[in-house]
């Protein structure tokens, strides 16, 4: 359970965390996405360092769970400041005042999906809460263009 006040805070912290040009096109898009009436979406994480990257992709692998990403370290647009991870929030039925996660709401999801796509935005069909800056094609052209750090 979360407060909008709470999840607003941290989806906040995280969007400082992306390039500039790339907040940018995520601003619009949550603005958008408001305007059409979708319900609160929580951006939960932006920036990943490379070791949360291999934590990850140990999950389902290595170590307990299951399989949350295909991208090792240096592999994912996380690490490049390009992406965010969000999830829609529903009212939660017995806490008055508080949300939760809807994670299997399909339907907003290809509706946020859909607009983030006119935003600049690119979702990933095997990583639902993903979106990443489509003016990259993928890591290894960030990799290029901004190095490892």
């Amino acid at each position: 359970m979360i407060s909008l006040t709470t999840a607003g805070g941290i989806t906040a912290r995280e969007l400082l965390e992306l390039r500039e040009g790339t907040r940018k096109k995520v601003m619009a898009w949550l603005a958008a996405c408001q305007s059409a009436g979708l319900p609160p979406l929580y951006i939960y994480e932006a920036h990943r360092t490379p070791e949360r990257q291999a934590e990850l992709y140990a999950q389902g692998r290595t170590k307990k769970g299951r399989k949350v990403t295909n991208a090792g370290p240096w592999q994912s647009m996380h690490q490049y400041r390009l992406a965010i991870d969000f999830v829609p929030l529903k009212a939660h039925a017995k806490a008055p005042g508080m949300h939760e996660a809807d994670w299997d709401n399909a339907k907003i999801y290809a509706q946020a999906q859909a607009i983030a796509k006119a935003h600049g935005l690119r979702a990933l069909s095997w990583e639902t809460p993903h979106l990443e800056d489509a003016e990259f094609r993928d890591w290894r052209a960030a990799e290029k263009t901004f190095g490892r750090k």
